[in-house]
């Protein structure tokens, strides 16, 4: 890749990213009304590893053990994708879950799921993006016990390894197979928007500088 991590985190953003792949064809990319970010300034950006939740009627023998063998598979840099299957009844996230993810130097979190231990999460500035929140444990209403499989949030289908990139506007996914050209067109475009900034700033007409330049 030939940005680095800090310099996409600070210098994109999502709208452009969903622009790009607009163009390219990709226009069903974008995540974002069941997922807000713990704070505004929250940005998460990194290869996805994914994993599936089930709601589960009854307290399994060994509750949490199979979240605990998927969680300590997450890689370094990479984003835990967490999707719901079924209701949504308890928080799937929470201080420790978070915890164990910056142990493994994990990137962040994205899940359509509930989180708890809020109060904490923003003493951590954790990289959250989730769905809502709610006190109740998982134990017996949830079991985190598939990953690295396809997975589907928002009609948006992530298979591990595509990118995630989350900011205050939303989440853009990002195929792993055209990352590279997705983030060098969204860099350009970028650099086009200057571009048109400077010259409404000038009191150049938005028509004239959009013909001319092309982003708006």
């Amino acid at each position: 890749m030939k940005y680095d991590v800090e310099t996409i985190k600070k210098e994109m953003y999502s709208g452009v990213l969903c622009d790009v792949m607009d163009g390219m064809g990709y226009r069903n990319q974008s995540i974002a009304r069941t997922v807000m970010p713990l704070k505004d300034h929250t940005v998460i950006f990194g290869p996805a590893f994914t994993s599936i939740g089930t709601q589960v009627y009854s307290m399994p023998a060994d509750p949490l053990t199979a979240q605990c063998k998927v969680v300590d598979q997450l890689g370094e840099g990479e984003v835990y994708v967490l999707v719901i299957r079924g209701e949504k009844n308890c928080a799937v996230f929470g201080e420790l879950f978070a915890t164990a993810v910056l142990g493994r130097k994990g990137a962040g979190v994205l899940t359509d799921g509930y989180a708890r231990d809020v109060k904490q999460l923003h003493q951590m500035d954790f990289p959250l993006f989730y769905g809502g929140r709610d006190p109740r444990t998982s134990k017996g209403r949830c079991e985190i016990n598939e990953c690295q499989i396809p997975v589907t949030l928002e009609g948006v289908t992530i298979h591990p390894g595509d990118y995630i990139f989350g900011d205050i506007d939303g989440v853009a996914v990002i195929p792993a197979a055209i990352v590279d050209e997705v983030l060098e067109k969204a860099m350009e475009t970028i650099k086009k928007e200057d571009t048109v900034r400077d010259g409404l700033k000038n009191g150049a007409s938005l028509q004239e500088v959009y013909s001319k330049v092309g982003a708006i």
